[in-house]
């Protein structure tokens, strides 16, 4: 989700190792005998006396210079621990990084990165012992791994990382990679500086937020060169519990570099850039986003969308909204879906340039997208306006910096607006991204189907837990002996559900045959009017991976069903039911396999049957996780229905159902249970209600009581009793 910095508090740093850019002594002289007071500082402050290690001093430092031609970013990584447990000594005791690597090639940036890393250990003792990088790395699968023996509590590991990175971009532009960071870590910070210093012909975006300390610019000895600056003191160690976003809260930096040697360049870098290059940009306006949108906005002309309007003519639909629906099914098929085949071709050294029947419009950007969406709704005379949001995991609207962190799509202004962002392979015209529930939202008010003349602010609608629904149904009977379980489900999926479950479950050949039967659409293989000996060959060829992709996305399938059951499983068979891929009706799935006998137990001639954990795996609490300060991110709002029913084999009886009736209910949420049974059979119904998809840290407290149930319930035990 984020390109986080480099920060050696985790148990395993990565960078990357090509060789030695500099002067090994030169860097440890540079890094270790600095004049700076606060690299010398060795102990921790009395109120970190418990904590498990104490970062004493972390500085980063990024520059970017270039001479016309060839561009040059050094920077910079230092680092000094103080390990104060067990637990600490352990997650710093190994140091990976990745293998050498070069990339090349004619007409396009090259680069050519070299790193050199320093670890030294300080003893209390005041004794030093440098680790020798090259002589101890160990190969591992693809990366260099390092061992860093001895380490005791009280030690200080003490780490550089110097990486030089020379660029030359033939176009005369360059995005650099943003950079987003939290500035707390796992361990408290006594002091932490990041600096970033750009010459003229870079742009600079750059900004704290949520309450981080402010930016400083530092002088520097040249007039084309700035040097800004983030200094923080006394960073107490951070949390990071399950469902949250520390980007929307935890105080944080951002940055983004980019190469623009001559202005009509600037043009073309997908950033937001500030007026003057080498002047930091701290924010973005609403008439820079008029600005950005609107030069790149241009709705499709009627030639474009001429085979959409075409195929909505030909179904003879009259309503708006469904002519808009099934336009963008179409759209799905055409301009999206049927390409995976020439993909594929090429990927798998069928075809190389494999050739279309038609020359039908290709969707690959969102820049595409929406201008081609708009052609639409131009020629049917839809209201629309463009949506310009962010995922609130990347925080707000209002902090908006990166333009890698936009959502660019479309709202069409029906009774109850439509929203489009994106054309995935199974698009729904009812869901966009749960990230964006709730959001606030620049919204771009287009007039006459053409010009963007206003921008304001607007809020993303939410979906509920009645519109999110997975609905389980789970039949089971046992073998003579009970030693396996015959299991068939029936599942049926709703809402982000739907999205969600359609990509985890539909192998590529499934939705792609029904795609091409549904719109009688040729293989680019069936084109020519009569099929030559090498057409047939292509197809056997293409039948064949579709064969093994096949193969493997049913395995991974089988392998789902087996984790969130916790139990092998063999024999799996599986049947889709309806896609519902061009519908708002529920995505319907079969399937049936056999368990082996891990959650039945013999207890004389009885048996203990762990019937629980049949409606899938719950959150497990720890102590740890039941107070929190934080609040509280969900995917979505959701509601979960499971139904299992028992055949109870014959000679039993079923005892202990009493426990298996309840409910813990509050406006947070719910987790509802019943047992009954009729006859031969145990019926067993549970429903989980997720009411938000965002809590707040004080609607933690009632979440836990109906999220302890579900997660105790899921452990209970029925006894299957001999008659």
């Amino acid at each position: 989700m984020k390109h986080i910095l480099l920060m050696l508090c985790l148990f395993t740093t990565t960078a990357t190792l090509l060789s030695q850019s500099k002067d090994l002594a030169e860097l440890q002289n540079k890094f270790w005998k600095s004049s700076n007071p606060k690299s010398k500082v060795a102990t921790a402050p009395e109120k970190w006396k418990d904590e498990s290690a104490v970062i004493l001093f972390r500085d980063e430092f990024y520059k970017y210079t270039n001479n016309g031609k060839k561009m040059y970013n050094p920077s910079h990584f230092h680092q000094r621990v103080l390990l104060l447990d067990k637990a600490a000594v352990e997650a710093f005791s190994e140091f990976s990084f990745e293998k050498d690597e070069r990339i090349g090639a004619v007409f396009v940036n090259w680069k050519r990165d070299a790193t050199t890393v320093g670890i030294k250990v300080i003893k209390p003792n005041g004794e030093e012992r440098i680790i020798d990088v090259d002589n101890e790395k160990v190969t591992q699968d693809e990366a260099y791994k390092i061992a860093i023996p001895n380490l005791e509590v009280g030690d200080i590991l003490d780490i550089f990382i110097f990486e030089d990175d020379f660029l030359r971009s033939f176009s005369g532009t360059h995005i650099y990679d943003p950079v987003e960071r939290v500035l707390s870590t796992k361990y408290p910070v006594l002091f932490s500086r990041t600096a970033v210093e750009v010459e003229n012909d870079y742009f600079l975006n750059m900004e704290s937020f949520n309450g981080a300390p402010r930016i400083k610019e530092e002088p520097t000895d040249k007039r084309s060169t700035r040097r800004y600056v983030l200094e923080a003191n006394d960073l107490e160690r951070a949390n990071f519990p399950r469902w949250f976003y520390p980007f929307a809260e935890f105080p944080s930096l951002s940055f983004q570099v980019t190469f623009a040697l001559k202005a009509r360049n600037e043009y073309y870098a997908k950033v937001f850039l500030g007026d003057d290059d080498a002047k930091r940009k701290s924010d973005v306006t609403k008439e820079e986003i008029i600005d950005y949108y609107g030069n790149r906005f241009e709705a499709s002309n009627r030639g474009s969308v001429r085979d959409v309007i075409k195929y909505l003519e030909s179904k003879n639909i009259t309503d708006k909204r469904e002519q808009l629906i099934e336009g963008l099914y179409y759209i799905r098929h055409k301009s999206f879906n049927r390409f995976f085949e020439y993909f594929i071709a090429r990927e798998n050294d069928i075809v190389y340039y494999p050739e279309p029947c038609d020359d039908d419009y290709v969707i690959l950007s969102e820049d595409t997208f929406v201008n081609y969406l708009a052609g639409l709704a131009k020629q049917l005379e839809i209201d629309y306006d463009i949506i310009v949001a962010t995922a609130d995991y990347n925080g707000t609207i209002d902090n908006l910096l990166l333009r890698s962190n936009v959502s660019y799509g479309l709202r069409f202004n029906f009774s109850e607006p439509l929203y489009l962002f994106e054309v995935t392979p199974h698009v729904q015209p009812s869901f966009f991204p749960y990230s964006l529930e709730g959001t606030k939202v620049f919204k771009l008010e287009v007039k006459k189907n053409r010009k963007i003349e206003e921008v304001s602010y607007d809020t993303m609608p939410m979906s509920s837990a009645a519109d999110n629904t997975s609905s389980e149904t789970v039949n089971l009977s046992f073998n003579e002996d009970l030693s396996k379980m015959n299991i068939s489900r029936e599942l049926a999926y709703t809402g982000h559900f739907k999205t969600e479950n359609l990509s985890r479950r539909l192998v590529l050949r499934d939705f792609l045959t029904e795609e091409f039967d549904h719109y009688d659409t040729k293989h680019f293989y069936h084109c020519k009017k009569r099929q030559s000996k090498s057409d047939a060959a292509v197809e056997k060829k293409m039948d064949a991976v579709m064969d093994s992709y096949e193969k493997e996305k049913r395995k991974i399938i089988e392998q789902m069903v087996s984790e969130n059951y916790e139990i092998p499983i063999e024999d799996y068979q599986y049947n889709l039911v309806n896609t519902a891929r061009y519908s708002n009706e529920p995505l319907t799935i079969t399937d049936r396999f056999v368990a082996t006998n891990d959650l039945i137990k013999k207890a004389g001639p009885n048996y203990i049957f762990e019937i629980g954990r049949l409606i899938g795996g719950q959150v497990n609490l720890k102590e740890d996780e039941l107070q929190r300060t934080e609040n509280v991110y969900l995917n979505y709002a959701k509601t979960l229905h499971n139904k299992v029913v028992l055949e109870i084999p014959a000679g039993y009886e079923v005892v202990g159902i009493e426990k298996l009736n309840g409910e813990v209910k509050n406006p947070t949420g719910s987790f509802m249970y019943n047992a009954s049974v009729s006859g031969n059979t145990l019926t067993i119904i549970t429903t989980k209600i997720y009411q938000k998809r965002k809590y707040t840290s004080k609607e933690w407290e009632e979440m836990v009581p109906w999220l302890q149930k579900a997660y105790d319930f899921s452990q209970e035990k029925i006894m299957l009793k001999k008659i």
